[in-house]
């Protein structure tokens, strides 16, 4: 069984690359199987003064009120038991009209986080297998130095400081968001990069597509092309004033500092961009830190 890693804000797992992510937000995943969605992922910070069944009965009044299914404890299933033993963990199913579903609730005493994972119809092999696999490879990260991200084909290796902010998956367009204290990196995904760049070069679509952070941030559009416009590079020409920077220093929304960079990655058909606004003045190499570390996975 051919499997994949999927790494989302702050955890990662394996799993069958039959599974695809079909439903995400901030600490939450859902997996389809082809068919239909059948897993379902939530993690919560608990602190450190976690307790068991007071933590399941708050979960379970919350799903019951959000949704009117009744959550019920049971026997963890044997085959759960030893890819389990490292985390604290409460089985549970339910019931409705139209489906029914099991699941587990586990505890991470290291990084102080809860996992909720649901499988949603009946328990046959394909779910069971799955249901292993996401249990042996779970992993926090909150406690790392890094971040791993993986979704869809979009794979990158960020400092843990950084936050997720923000996410778009459209047709065409994927845009992570993250950010620390000072500053926020954006990584894009565009694609089909022959169809795009087929009547223009990979700066002037840059141009147009960072129109509005190009305008805001006064970048100087020092276009930069290599080979069959494989990178372009956008950066500020003269330093912010100083009162754009003052009052960076009083609103952690303000960044009046920016650099983006495009590339056209041929192999895999996509156009990968990273832009970063800041606080404080960015180093030319930063953003080739940020490249060595964000691939697209094919």
């Amino acid at each position: 069984m051919v499997k994949k890693n999927i790494a989302w804000d702050g955890i990662s797992f394996e799993i069958s690359s039959k599974f695809e992510v079909s439903g995400i937000d901030k600490k939450f995943i859902q997996l389809d199987n082809g068919e239909h969605p059948c897993i379902e992922i939530r993690w919560y910070n608990s602190g450190k003064s976690y307790k068991e069944q007071n933590y399941f009965r708050q979960l379970a009044k919350k799903i019951e009120s959000s949704s009117g299914i009744k959550i019920e404890s049971s026997v963890l299933p044997s085959s759960w038991k030893k890819p389990l033993d490292r985390f604290n963990s409460t089985a549970f199913y339910w019931q409705s009209d139209l489906s029914t579903g099991r699941g587990v609730m586990f505890y991470c005493q290291k990084s102080a986080k809860v996992m909720l994972i649901q499988f949603i119809g009946k328990a046959g092999e394909e779910l069971e297998d799955a249901a292993i696999s996401i249990f042996n490879s779970v992993r926090f990260y909150n406690t790392e130095e890094f971040t791993p991200w993986r979704i869809y084909d979009m794979e990158a290796t960020l400092p843990a400081s950084y936050k997720l902010d923000s996410f778009e998956f459209k047709p065409g367009r994927f845009k992570i968001s993250l950010c620390d204290d000072t500053e926020c990196i954006s990584l894009y995904r565009v694609s089909p990069a022959d169809t795009i760049l087929k009547e223009r070069s990979l700066g002037s679509f840059s141009k147009e597509f960072f129109k509005k952070e190009i305008a805001k941030l006064n970048l100087c559009i020092a276009e930069l092309e290599f080979g069959e416009g494989a990178t372009c590079m956008f950066g500020q020409e003269k330093k912010p004033s100083t009162a754009k920077i003052t009052l960076s220093k009083l609103s952690s929304k303000q960044r009046p500092f920016g650099r983006i960079e495009a590339r056209y990655t041929k192999d895999a058909n996509r156009i990968q961009a990273v832009l970063i606004n800041s606080r404080t003045s960015i180093p030319e190499s930063r953003m080739q830190n940020i490249f060595e570390n964000y691939s697209i996975v094919r």
